[in-house]
């Protein structure tokens, strides 16, 4: 499953889709390698929202789009 980009224009610098019961169920905008690693914690972390899903999948939309180019 690739992210739709809706907004103004500005393509984040990753999105990570977080899954629950194999299915995507919510994404979170990070501007930067740490937006991600902050997240990716939170989802070890007991108790907090983002651990209750099953997986997290990093989308990085430059370099996909590098890619295809």
């Amino acid at each position: 499953m690739n992210p739709t980009f809706l907004g103004f224009g500005v393509i984040p610098y990753a999105i990570i889709i977080w899954h629950m019961d194999g299915q995507a169920d919510h994404r979170s905008i990070c501007g930067d390698e740490q937006d991600i690693q902050d997240m990716l914690e939170r989802h070890q972390t007991e108790g907090d929202f983002y651990s209750r899903y099953d997986a997290a999948k990093v989308y990085y939309p430059a370099q996909r789009e590098e890619m295809i180019a």
